[in-house]
């Protein structure tokens, strides 16, 4: 077993589209609709988008006919880099009260599951990891806390279960039989603090004898 290359790639699915998505697209100053959008393949409905001329808070609002925000554009941009999703990602948790682009997101490893040695093969290990998302909620009373966490654990649900099916998949490496959100799902909404946040269990079982090298 190769415990770097298994979460590796399992950070590798959490950086990716939907969750990470970038993209180039027109604005127009107070439309809300993006034109000439590059690449519509990875957007989805709810995410926050960031980039230059865009408003602060816009999210995915429609995919079509046409890709449009919840909020219109602030300033004229011709194929503008945006990016659908988390701002910042990382391996190593960092304080959400300090000044840092949101959301955030952070892959964090935790205790390993061995079980009884009766045999010299075969032995599953599970690997236990969370994903730490933060959001700020932002002032506007109108804003629903959870709103925006609920967004983005679908798009992780989304990221680990691409199929729509099995709610899991081996990542895509030989020797894993599964990755899946298993467990406890905890939420902070952020109601006073307006930073909200979610811990998402996440277990990998992966077989101690083999490899994993990319299937």
């Amino acid at each position: 077993m190769n415990r770097e290359a298994i979460v590796g790639a399992l950070f590798s699915k959490l950086t990716g589209p939907p969750l990470v998505f970038p993209f180039a697209a027109d604005l127009t100053t107070g439309s809300p609709t993006l034109t000439n959008v590059a690449d519509t393949s990875g957007l989805m409905l709810g995410m926050p988008v960031s980039g230059d001329g865009v408003s602060e808070g816009a999210t995915i609002a429609m995919v079509t006919p046409a890709v449009t925000l919840s909020l219109p554009a602030i300033a004229d941009r011709s194929a503008a880099s945006l990016l659908q999703g988390f701002q910042t990602t990382g391996r190593r948790l960092r304080d959400p009260s300090a000044e840092q682009d949101m959301p955030a997101l952070y892959l964090v490893e935790l205790n390993e599951m061995h079980a009884y040695r009766g045999s010299t093969s075969g032995v599953v290990v599970e690997l236990n990891c969370e994903a730490w998302i933060f959001t700020r909620v932002g002032a506007d009373e109108n804003a629903v806390p959870a709103a925006m966490l609920n967004f983005l654990i679908d798009a992780i649900e989304r990221a680990i279960n691409p199929n729509g099916t099995h709610f899991r998949q081996n990542l895509g490496l030989n020797g894993v039989v599964y990755a899946r959100i298993e467990g406890e799902l905890q939420k902070d909404p952020g109601h006073s603090a307006q930073t909200a946040m979610a811990v998402i269990p996440i277990k990998i079982a992966a077989a101690q004898h083999l490899d994993n090298f990319p299937l």
